[in-house]
Formats: C-alpha cells, structure tokens, sequence
C-alpha cells in the first residue's frame, strides 16, 4: 500500500490529497442526493413509492457495475483520463435530473451518476501512487472519512434545497460540484500517475455479463409481490439472472485479462469477506431506506412523523458520526478483540442490535437517531476489518482485484437491500393504501437485523490468527509492520477500500 517504485511523488502533497477528498465528497454526496426526496418525487411525479426507489437504487446498481470496468480503464496512465470522464457523466446526470419533468428522465439521469460511485477507488489509488511515505496512511484515511461525511451531509443538504426550492435544485447543485471537482482534477492530479503501463484489454463482456445479472434479479425483488413470486416473469427473471451470473463467471475464469480473478477470491478470508460485504451492504441500506419512509411518513397513520427532508436528514446524520468514531476506535479495538475477525464480529453485532432495537421500538425521532449511530459504529468497525482480511490471503499483485470485488459485492448488496426494503413495505400495503402498516415496517427491521446476524454467523467460520508481536522484530522490520497495520486499519473506515491496480 506504499507509492510504487519507480513514481515519484506530488510535489504539492497537501493540495493534491485536499482535491481527493473534494472528491470524495461530491462522490458520497451524489450517492445519496435525492434519497430523503423519494416520497417527493413520488407524490409529484405520480409513480408509487416502490418505483420511486429505484433512484437510489439504480444509482447503487450503476456503481456496482462500473466498480470493477473503471479499475481496469484507469490502470496505469489513464487515472486523470477516466476521473474526468466519470465526474463528467455524473455532471451531464445531474443536469438531466435538474431538468427533468417526467420520471423516466429522473431515472437516466440517476443511472449517470451512478457512474461516480466508482470514482472512490480511482481517487485512493492515485494517494496511494502519488502521496510521499509520511502522508500516505493518514491520507487514505482522511479519504475513508470523507466518504461517510459526505453520505452524512448529502440528506441534510438536499432536504434544505427541496425546502428552500423544489426537489430540481439539489441537482443543479450536484452539477456544479461535479463541474468544480473536474476542474480541480484537470489542474492538480498529474496526466500520468502511474509509470505501469495498462495491465491489458478491458473485459467489457464481463462488465455486461455482470450488469446483466444483477439487473433481472433486483426487478424481480422490487416487484415481485406486485407481480406474484410464482409467476412466469418474476421466474422469468430469476432465471435470466442465474443464467447470466453463470456465464460470468465463465468468462472471468476463461479471459486472459478477466475485471475480476476469481481464482483468488475462494480462500476463505476473501471468501467470508466478500459474503459479510454484501450482507452488511444489504443491512445498511435496507435500514437506510426504512428510516427514510418511517420519519417521513404522515402522522395520520399512527406510526409516521411526517418530518420534512432537512429533520430527516438530521436524523440520518447521527450514521456519519458513528462511523467517523468507528475510524478512530478501530485500532484501539482490534488487538483487543482478535485482530480483524473480532472486529468484523464486533462491528456486525452492533450493526444488528441497531436493526433489531427499531424493529421492537420505532415510537420517536430520538430512537431512530440513536439506531443510526449505532449502526454506522457498526458498519465502520465491520468495514474497516475487510482489507486487512483479504490483504493477507492473497497475493500482492492480487490486492486490488480482491478488494474492488469486495467493493463490488457490498454495493450490489445494497441494491437488493434497497429494493427488498421498498418491495417488504409494498407487501404490507393494504389495497387501496399509499402506506403500509406498522406491523412492515417491524418485519422489513427485522429481516434486515436477521441479515447481519446471519453475516455474524459467516465471520465466526474465520479462524482467530494471533497478533505478531512486533517487538520481536529488527527496528526497521517492526516499522514496516506497524505502518502497515494503520494503513490497513484506516483504509477502509466507511466501506470503501483503495482498488489497486489489477494486473493479470
């Protein structure tokens, strides 16, 4: 995780990691634009609340698919290239939504900024290239924190512009960020960051094949209960999606230059890894949507605050705190817990105390505050345990491969947990009804608490590896062991870990 040999370092360090984490603002700000606004986009572009999820959804669905593509087309020399152009299509998104008036164009243009979300590796990997020895952990660090800071930022911010304006204005806004943040790209990040030349042609079938997927199986999910779970098209799509999976793989495990090496990824520290990744990622944003229809649903139906876009976003911020915290108190608690798996296990409990405390008490605004803090305390000590699981079980020049799929795996558990969240309130509707009854909302907690319980169960088939006493070791040996311990622990603070480059 240290500069490659052979590229040289920033000369302007401070305000080349000041235009990362710029970036990663606009990017975790992007990610969740828009969400405290479904039930507004709803009611005004006349869709039910299911469909209007698939704002956020499609946007997770986007990201996830792009993850693994923008690695391998910003390998090597073409990091600044593909930074511009994906903050760019983020730009053109944000102007069709801004300018949308009906709901099919809302959806491309969400569908475009998804694209950002899989810029955050880009932008940690070119701190990893580019930052000097000295700044690279705290940098990356810094990097990992913006991205909950942003996440935290982003539901305040565009709930104060619907109030203010319309539910069009966050998107202007959202413009205008990506327009300054291409800019401070273009200026600062060099036009070659990487003396490594590509690592080989891109595997675009594999990209689609994996988009392909994934996209039949969250339509299924999200209509599903509308359509009726037995019948011919949701199995329809259940099959397309196995179908497709299937021939993902195959075409990974038989291309020369494959987005992903699966090859690697059945040790089983990778393994469980990516399975509590996506687990936790449908945790969090199954809660994440929950939160948002419980606060703002109206008064009238007994359970419902009925609070505007800004107090929810008050609401959600509590999240960002707590894993800002979890950041902070990770190196503190591994070694007292076992290293990373009693971290993964810690932070997955906590996680599912949160989830099952809303499912057996949902009465105030302050519950539901004191839920997200605790559950982004979870979520950041379970994120922050992944890197150093899947560091140390595969090879070197494997890192990035391994870890961009356990990005990739944590995003795709988010849309279905997106999706699931809408389609278990969607079951619980009553005919006739806008709003489903408390009893869907206790369920939809539940299951989601049942996930990270299940994610639990997953962590606990690690084996416990007994920390290396570093005083053991040659002074410059037991340094390097040490710097590699805190990068590896403040890597992945907010779920987002440096994609390296893939090399074949």
């Amino acid at each position: 995780m240290r500069p490659r040999s052979g590229v040289s370092t920033h000369p302007r360090p401070r305000l080349l990691l000041a235009v990362l984490v710029y970036c990663g603002l606009v990017i975790a700000v992007i990610g969740t634009l828009g969400t405290p606004l479904i039930p507004t986009i709803a009611t005004a572009q006349h869709v039910s609340l299911a469909d209007a999820q698939w704002l956020l959804t499609l946007t997770l669905l986007i990201g996830a698919a792009c993850t693994p593509l923008l690695g391998r087309l910003g390998d090597g020399q073409h990091r600044r290239a593909v930074m511009l152009t994906g903050l760019g299509s983020v730009a053109v998104g944000s102007i069709l939504c801004a300018t949308a008036y009906d709901f099919t164009q809302l959806l491309v243009g969400r569908g475009l900024m998804g694209v950002g979300m899989g810029l955050m590796p880009l932008a940690l990997a070119i701190a990893r290239d580019l930052l000097p020895p000295a700044r690279l952990a705290p940098g990356i660090a810094a990097l990992s924190i913006t991205v909950a800071t942003g996440a935290g930022l982003g539901y305040p911010l565009s709930g104060l512009l619907a109030e203010s304006f319309d539910y069009h204005a966050g998107f202007w806004v959202a413009a205008g960020l990506a327009a300054v943040a291409m800019a401070a790209v273009f200026t600062v990040v060099p036009r070659r960051p990487s003396a490594r030349p590509a690592a080989g042609r891109v595997d675009l079938p594999g990209a689609l094949l994996f988009a392909a997927a994934l996209s039949p199986l969250l339509l299924a999910l999200s209509d599903g209960a509308a359509w009726g779970w037995t019948s011919p098209a949701v199995l329809g799509l259940l099959a397309a999606a196995v179908t497709c999976g299937v021939a993902w793989v195959l075409v990974e495990l038989r291309t020369a230059n494959p987005l992903i090496q699966l090859r690697y990824l059945a040790a089983r520290p990778v393994l469980i890894a990516d399975v509590c990744a996506a687990l936790a990622g449908f945790g969090m944003f199954i809660a994440m949507t929950l939160i948002n229809r419980l606060a703002q649903a109206p008064t009238s139906t007994g359970y419902g605050f009925g609070v505007s876009p800004t107090m929810l976003g008050l609401v959600i911020l509590p999240m960002a705190a707590g894993t800002v915290l979890a950041s902070r108190w990770s190196r503190w608690l591994g070694p007292r817990t076992g290293g990373a798996r009693g971290l993964l296990l810690t932070g997955l409990l906590a996680a599912a105390l949160a989830e099952f405390g809303l499912a057996f008490r949902h009465d105030h605004l302050v519950e539901l505050g004191a839920a997200t803090f605790g559950f982004g305390i979870g979520i950041g000590l379970a994120f922050a345990a992944m890197p150093t699981l899947i560091i140390g079980a595969v090879p070197a020049q494997e890192t990035g491969s391994a870890t961009s799929f356990n990005q990739v795996m944590r995003t795709a558990g988010g849309s279905v947990g997106s999706v699931l969240g809408a389609a278990l309130l969607a079951a619980h509707t009553p005919a006739g009804q806008a709003e489903p009854t408390n009893s869907g909302y206790t369920v939809a907690f539940a299951v989601a608490g049942g996930v990270s319980l299940l994610a639990m169960l997953a962590a606990l088939a690690l084996r416990p590896s007994p920390r290396a006493d570093s005083r053991s070791l040659p002074a410059p040996r037991r340094a390097g062991l040490e710097t590699l311990r805190e990068e590896s622990a403040g890597s992945s603070a907010s779920g987002l870990v440096m994609a390296q480059d893939v090399q074949p």
